[in-house]
């Protein structure tokens, strides 16, 4: 592995010429594999885990060291990639391989543990293999850091870890040995399926589900109930944290957006006022510890935030952030730190993640590593939110991101929906697929329309699992009449395109509006659905001859998503009708994991479509 270490500067660019044609910037350079996607400080802040690509293409785990910045590779694998990983202790680390491939030390995904060494390697235990599109990105996400706190404090009685168990169909809880595999049985209320460790490395609480419902748990001497409910009942509430004695929720509790409280256990109800709450969101997020006390949260918004508690990191943040003005910086801080470095990650709406250390006793920062050092920030578009009028009055929250230097006139412009019927679908963050439309010439819209989760009870509500029916289309195409009102949008150059769910609204949307969607694009668009919900819808989608504007459909054959026979029989009844209907087809494979060619030659694909249909812009030049 070759160094990447060097003096961060201020400006996190990389030089590149700013009168370039951005229209110019290779495909490969948006969707190729990252060079490193995630990185991770030890508890002790001694040393940082990195996952980079290895010059095979697939995914590895590097240990550096903070003070002497030496590097030991502990997990390289020919036949497979590093997904998940975390520090179990100052020395242990567990991670999770997948997209594993024949004739190869990993014989299928697994859960492993590795001394920081690369001595002492185990497999604790086989995996299921996790379904993915042929369209997925090769991962470059930051999700991994909740899972540190995702069940509380990390046990530090010994190397162990938590784990669920399934016996005799009822949900239990065992600890694993990361060293031996030896399982200890914990004992906790039957069909356990979630739980809450204290600094003491002890289960406190519990969270069982019996027939669709919810009772959580408290030990105290012995396990007794604090409250039983539906998990869509006005009273049910999260467990997040038990910390100190005290247990902290995620809840509504009569408002619209969900908050953090803290929950009494005595009186086995929520404090009145929340300790966290974010107007216009729900209060989604994972808090932040050491090891005996929490220091922080870090919450969702229109961007990623951290609240902190502690006065030394709220300080440290302001000092990261003064540096760094114009990024979102993630710290990551060893629980029990012997040493006076922290973990940065850096991103943007311009700028895939960086990774830094920072030294608070010199204020320096050292890179570690970026996702995409070919790709300059200043080039690329920044995204904004806004919230938009629906036709009801109701206000709908969306990303607009316009090409730079892009004069002030309607452009041709690409409603981006994302695969997901009820999660959020977009942030404020590096979005490959935006990106590269913008660079372009597309404006890209990418409406959160009623249905999706994270901005209060009200929006979730009006449309849960009802995309492509009712209001969740309308308001798809209430974006794209606001986007033109604007100015920012050409409406008789507007095409809509999607997966997953998302391709299946975009179908819709060519039946429902043809005069406003000039053409569509699905890749593995969900096309059948057992969900009673969507039955009205299915009959419109099928009736093919509805759909006269141009259409790009691709799916996967050995994909685990959608079945390739539900995309491939749309197909042939669509092109019955339509003759401007095209069908791209790809096998998954392991080797394109590594090279992501399926990904880029779809997106070259929807390039060359949306050139003949809506027709691209003049080539962006920044400062134009």
């Amino acid at each position: 592995m070759r160094p990447f270490f060097a003096l961060a500067t201020c400006a996190l660019a990389t030089g590149l010429a700013q009168a370039a044609d951005i229209s110019s910037i290779a495909i490969e350079k948006f969707f190729g594999k990252a060079n490193i996607t995630g990185a991770a400080i030890a508890p002790d802040g001694r040393n940082v885990l990195l996952r980079t690509r290895s010059d095979a293409g697939r995914s590895m785990l590097t240990v550096v060291n903070t003070e002497t910045h030496q590097q030991k590779t502990v997990a390289n694998f020919s036949n497979a990639d590093v997904d998940m990983f975390f520090w179990q202790s100052d020395k242990r680390l567990v991670y999770y391989t997948i997209n594993t491939d024949r004739d190869g030390v990993m014989s299928r995904p697994a859960l492993n543990a590795v001394d920081r060494d690369g001595k002492n390697f185990k497999v604790l235990s086989f995996t299921v293999l996790q379904p993915r599109s042929f369209a997925d990105t090769s991962y470059n996400k930051s999700d991994y850091y909740a899972a540190a706190t995702q069940y509380g404090f990390r046990y530090r009685k010994s190397e162990a870890m938590f784990s669920p168990a399934d016996t005799d169909g009822n949900k239990s809880l065992v600890r694993i040995d990361t060293r031996t595999r030896q399982q200890t049985d914990v004992q906790v209320p039957r069909n356990t399926y979630r739980w809450l460790v204290d600094s003491d490395g002890d289960v406190r609480i519990a969270v069982t589900r019996l027939d669709s419902k919810d009772t959580v748990h408290y030990l105290d001497g012995d396990w007794r109930e604090l409250a039983s409910f539906l998990p869509s009942a006005p009273e049910a509430f999260e467990p997040l944290l038990f910390a100190e004695g005290k247990l902290y929720v995620r809840a509504r509790n009569g408002r619209n957006e969900s908050s953090i409280y803290r929950y009494d256990l005595e009186k086995k109800a929520l404090e009145a006022s929340p300790m966290i709450s974010v107007p216009g969101f729900d209060a989604d997020g994972y808090f932040l510890l050491d090891d005996r006390k929490l220091l922080g949260f870090r919450i969702n918004s229109d961007s990623e935030n951290t609240v902190w508690f502690e006065p030394a990191m709220k300080a440290m943040q302001e000092e990261v952030d003064a540096v760094l003005p114009h990024t979102v910086n993630t710290i990551s801080y060893g629980e029990h730190s012997a040493t006076p470095y922290v973990l940065v990650d850096v991103h943007s709406d311009v700028h895939d993640h960086l990774y830094l250390l920072y030294n608070r006793e010199t204020k320096k920062l050292l890179q570690l590593g970026a996702a995409r050092p070919a790709i300059d920030p200043q080039q690329m578009a920044p995204m904004r939110m806004a919230r938009f009028p629906a036709r009801d009055g109701a206000h709908i929250p969306l990303y607009l991101t316009l090409p730079a230097g892009a004069a002030a006139k309607p452009l041709p412009t690409v409603v981006l929906l994302g695969d997901s019927q009820s999660h959020r679908t977009a942030n404020w963050e590096w979005n490959d697929e935006v990106q590269f439309l913008v660079s372009r010439g597309y404006a890209v819209l990418q409406p959160q329309p009623r249905g999706i989760r994270g901005f209060g009870a009200a929006h979730e509500a009006a449309g849960a699992k009802q995309w492509s029916l009712s209001d969740a289309q309308k308001d798809i195409a209430d974006a794209v009449k606001w986007a033109a009102a604007q100015g920012h949008t050409d409406p008789a150059r507007v095409c809509i395109a999607g997966g997953g769910y998302g391709g299946h609204a975009a179908m819709t949307a060519l039946v429902l509006d043809p005069a406003l969607f000039k053409c569509g694009i699905s890749w593995s668009g969900v096309i059948t659905n057992s969900d009673a919900d969507l039955k009205a819808n299915q009959a419109r989608v099928h009736d093919t001859t509805r759909i006269t504007q141009p259409v790009l459909l691709a799916y996967g054959k050995n994909d685990r998503h959608v079945p390739f026979s539900d995309g491939r029989q749309f197909y042939e009844k669509l092109s019955a009708t339509n003759h401007r209907v095209e069908w791209l087809e790809y096998s998954s494979s392991a080797e394109d994991w590594k090279t992501q060619h399926n990904r880029i030659d779809l997106w070259g694909h929807i390039e060359a479509f949306l050139g003949r249909n809506i027709g691209a812009a003049a080539p962006i030049r920044p400062g134009s």
